[in-house]
């Protein structure tokens, strides 16, 4: 039974990827701001009993990486899957936003993952995987983010990081690190005019990152296990 950890579990793409990883019989450690306002959450927690537990936790707030980690006790991980995000200001444009959005748009989407990621990696089992929610947007070769150049920024700068932490672990790195974009998908983010069902992403995903346990490598992946540009 693998354990595994998922962050943004309380809705879409995280509360997908918790579901699909306890119907394959692992243990989930479904990490939600909010548990207590998250019914499909809750209603996993009836149905799976101790192999789902949940942990409350606010990842932008100070010391919050700590606190998961504290709540963990023991626990190794052989998955750690980091899907929380936001889409940021409505006016995605630099004139129009001003300095705490986008603070808190590059802290949620950037900052918190990583710090989390960088606290919980000594979890991770030899040949694991650690994961991170990107986005094709991030990619400054196929700079397909015009629209949300907001939102695209925060997500190549989690890119950059990942890129930048992988250089420093170098070999001491022995579990796979990708940077994973879903698809563009039927969430609260992505709209019902998404041409991909949570269901039909979280299946792409799921066996992208187990394909990936025991290669060690980074990528930057799409849901088909197509790898992108930087």
């Amino acid at each position: 039974m693998l354990n595994v950890l998922v962050t943004g579990a309380s809705r879409g793409i995280g509360l997908g990827l918790t579901q699909a990883y306890l119907q394959r019989g692992e243990r989930v450690f479904a990490v939600a701001r909010n548990p207590a306002a998250a019914p499909g959450l809750q209603a996993l927690a009836e149905q799976y009993g101790e192999r789902l537990q949940i942990l409350a936790g606010d990842l932008n707030a100070a010391g919050a990486a700590a606190r998961i980690d504290a709540q963990l006790g023991s626990a190794t991980l052989d998955r750690l899957l980091l899907n929380a995000g936001v889409y940021g200001p409505a006016a995605q444009d630099v004139l129009g936003a001003d300095d705490a959005e986008i603070a808190e748009l590059f802290v949620s989407n950037a900052i918190a993952p990583l710090r989390l990621a960088r606290t919980l990696a000594p979890r991770l089992a030899a040949d694991g995987v650690l994961a991170c929610t990107s986005s094709a947007m991030a990619s400054l070769q196929l700079s397909p983010g015009a629209e949300m150049p907001l939102y695209a920024a925060s997500k190549a700068a989690l890119n950059s990081l990942l890129l930048s932490w992988s250089a420093q672990l170098g070999e001491r790195r022995e579990f796979a690190l990708l940077a994973l974009h879903p698809g563009w998908v039927q969430t609260d983010m992505g709209g019902a005019a998404a041409p991909l069902s949570v269901e039909q992403s979280v299946g792409g995903l799921l066996a992208v990152i187990e394909a990936a346990a025991g290669r060690r490598d980074c990528r930057f992946v799409d849901h088909q296990g197509q790898t992108l540009p930087w």
